[in-house]
């Protein structure tokens, strides 16, 4: 058998992928310089001064700044943008950072953008991808010109609770980045002041199910102050006229599907009358690079790996047919997603089962799809990142060379005058190992419900769109181009159908697009994991197609 436990999978779906992974691509310069393990020695973060508040129609209380006013970030005259804390309970302190459109605030739509992980937050975003300013070697923040929030009003969130700013509890001690993990200040020289989980609820929060709860409850919470915060987007005391949209990245492939489908759940139970809230005007979905359901694309990791748009055979033959052999076999990757999905759907395990026979004393769910998680990771994924020696995020560039997009903004956020103006009193880190191994341990990576999410929604009438840089190694478009293809709505057929057009920006060909009514795929030409990094003008402009329904392919 070529199951190993979990304790020894060696690649993530975080968006910048597991703590040692992260390591090598961010900065040595983080790294103390002894021992290369713990992040230097800075400081411990003054509390934050003149922090505004308001307490919500739903009782919660909402601290905020005005970060641009200070000079952080957006700064284009008559744009505005807030950030703070959303205080759901003495315990859970969900980081927001929320720009203004620079078009026209009152009537654009809001969108939320989350990045992946588990527990990658969506800053990430913010200052690699999409938001309204990027960061330059030497610390300063300059307008990013593709900024989404050209066209729309933007929210951008760290969650679950425990990612980025956002904090359970806080402590002083060590962050080891080569495992992502906290090291309290008796077990090593202490280098700042880090969020943690409460060691009583920790791991609540582990797995997307669950997230899509606790961000249903921030999104409301920050909808029903929004009119406090900014009237002028907030539609008076109204936000359920405003359109709003969820796009995301890489583990966003869970996040978006089942996210949506809560909400609108939860929409239902307030137009009946079942409970009280601000309803969703929804109107997309965008999912970028995203991990929607492992059965499907797993086998896709082998099959780039030695022949993917740019003809480069990252591994060899031996390693290439271990990886297709292990996802196949009896009792292989794809076997264990199968006992992880009758498991799901019977919530049980029974002993009947041919697949899995030898874990029949493990009958919990988590257990089961844990397994088959650590089965199609260990044996089929990481053989192909690990002898590759190739870029996860870039498969043009080798494993040592694949320094884009720049990690500035992590020094940028640990500055004291830009932590004053977000109001935290924490040292910045992009990452959370905890909530990371909390979801592994769950199996949450192969659940099987994130494609049918997705073909309700469509059923609905959501738009949907999916798009893949074609230089990802990590979350590679065959697999996404093979997701589209298999999501059965119904418009299946017809979507099949459609073929390829050029995607086009004034006469520039950036890639080619499927589309059927509400729905696409598009594959983004020389592009990495982070496509509005690589090809920001693209980007913009598929969102803003989007958004408006227009056609995707010219507008």
């Amino acid at each position: 058998m070529l199951y190993t436990t979990i304790s020894t999978a060696a690649i993530s779906l975080l968006a910048v992928a597991t703590p040692a992974e992260a390591a090598r691509k961010y900065s040595r310069s983080a790294l103390d310089n002894e021992t290369g393990r713990f992040l230097k020695r800075q400081y411990y973060p003054a509390n934050a001064t003149d922090v505004k508040s308001i307490v919500t129609p739903t009782n919660v209380t909402i601290r905020y700044k005005e970060p641009g006013e200070a000079g952080v970030c957006e700064t284009t005259p008559g744009v505005n943008s807030y950030a703070g804390y959303i205080d759901l309970a003495p315990n859970v302190h969900t980081f927001f950072w929320f720009f203004e459109s620079r078009r026209d605030p009152a009537n654009d739509p809001l969108t939320l953008w989350l990045n992946g992980g588990p527990g990658s937050d969506s800053l990430i975003g913010l200052f690699q991808e999409l938001g309204p300013c990027r960061i330059a070697e030497n610390l300063t923040s300059y307008i990013n010109e593709y900024s989404w929030s050209e066209v729309s009003n933007m929210l951008f969130l760290s969650q679950p609770v425990g990612t980025g700013f956002s904090y359970q509890e806080e402590a002083i001690g060590s962050m080891n980045i080569e495992t992502g993990a906290f090291v309290n200040a008796t077990m090593a020289p202490p280098t700042g002041r880090y969020p943690i989980l409460d060691p009583v609820n920790q791991g609540t929060i582990d797995t997307t199910d669950l997230a899509a709860i606790a961000a249903w409850h921030v999104l409301q919470a920050f909808l029903s102050g929004l009119p406090q915060l900014d009237a002028k987007v907030g539609n008076g005391d109204d936000c359920s006229t405003k359109e709003f949209n969820l796009w995301t990245e890489s583990y966003g492939g869970h996040y978006g599907p089942a996210f949506f489908d809560y909400f609108y759940q939860q929409n239902d139970a307030i137009a009946n009358g079942s409970m009280d809230g601000v309803a969703l005007n929804f109107n997309t979905l965008g999912i970028g690079n995203g991990i929607i359901d492992e059965y499907i694309q797993a086998p896709f990791v082998p099959e780039f790996a030695v022949n993917n748009t740019y003809g480069i055979k990252a591994v060899n033959d031996t390693v290439y047919s271990y990886a297709k052999f292990a996802a196949y076999m009896i009792d292989g990757c794809l076997d264990y997603i199968d006992a992880c999905r009758y498991a799901a759907a019977n919530d049980d395990f029974d002993d009947s089962t041919p697949i899995l026979s030898t874990q029949a004393q493990q009958p919990a769910t988590y257990d089961i799809c844990a397994e088959a998680q650590c089965m199609c990771k260990d044996n089929v994924e990481s053989p192909c990142f690990n002898y590759a020696d190739r870029g996860i995020y870039d498969i043009r560039r080798s494993s040592d060379d694949d320094p884009d997009p720049p990690f500035y903004f992590v020094d940028y956020l640990n500055q004291p005058f830009v932590q004053n103006a977000l109001v935290v009193d924490l040292n910045y880190t992009f990452g959370n190992a905890d909530i990371y191994w909390a979801f592994q341990s769950k199996g949450d990576y192969v659940y099987p419900n994130f494609r049918q999410d997705i073909e309700y929604l469509l059923d609905q009438g959501l738009r949907v769109s999916l798009y893949y840089g074609d230089a990802d190694f990590l979350c590679n478009w065959f697999g996404g181009e093979a997701i589209s293809l298999a999501i059965n709505y119904t418009h299946a057929a017809e979507f099949a159908a459609a073929g390829y057009q050029p995607f086009l920006v004034d006469g520039t060909e950036y890639g080619e697009v499927r589309q059927y009514g509400n729905f696409s795929f598009l594959r983004v030409y020389d592009a990495g994991h982070e496509v509005p990094y690589y090809q920001p003008v693209a980007a913009l402009q598929l969102f803003n197609r989007t958004l408006n329904h227009f056609n995707t392919a010219d507008g």
